[in-house]
């Protein structure tokens, strides 16, 4: 069995090794949505330390997004994303102030919004900016 699991990991470190950048960012996003459905989940047990872990988590990934902006290529739009970015990671401490899950559902809503779009810019424009 611990091999299995392994050579799980391993694999899923190659294709995370190999993907390309416009993946990375999608598989961020993707673990800020993980982590966000399960601060809630802690929040609603109680669990306090399973919850900082998470939200500690949410906003090391959300300081990811930021430096991956190109403020100088993205102009209005890097702008906004950073500046949106910054609103979520103050939600999030605001839910762990509050130990409250409203925020984080705010947050949730936003980066599945903003994933939807990433994920849905077409393969040619994706391959354009990864050159």
């Amino acid at each position: 069995m611990r091999g299995s699991v392994q050579k799980y990991q391993n694999s899923n470190l190659n294709n995370i090794e190999q993907a390309d950048p416009h993946t990375l960012i999608s598989l961020i996003m993707q673990h800020i949505q993980g982590n966000l459905a399960g601060a809630k989940g802690a929040i609603e047990r109680k669990d306090i330390e399973s919850r900082n872990k998470m939200l500690t988590r949410v906003i090391g990934l959300i300081g990811e997004l930021q430096n991956s902006l190109d403020m100088k290529k993205g102009g209005d739009i890097s702008t906004n994303l950073y500046d949106l970015y910054a609103y979520m990671i103050r939600q999030v401490n605001q839910a762990t102030r509050k130990n409250s899950a409203e925020p984080l559902t705010e947050v949730l809503k936003l980066i599945t919004e903003i994933k939807s779009g990433w994920d849905g810019i077409p393969l040619d424009v994706r391959q354009q900016y990864s050159r």
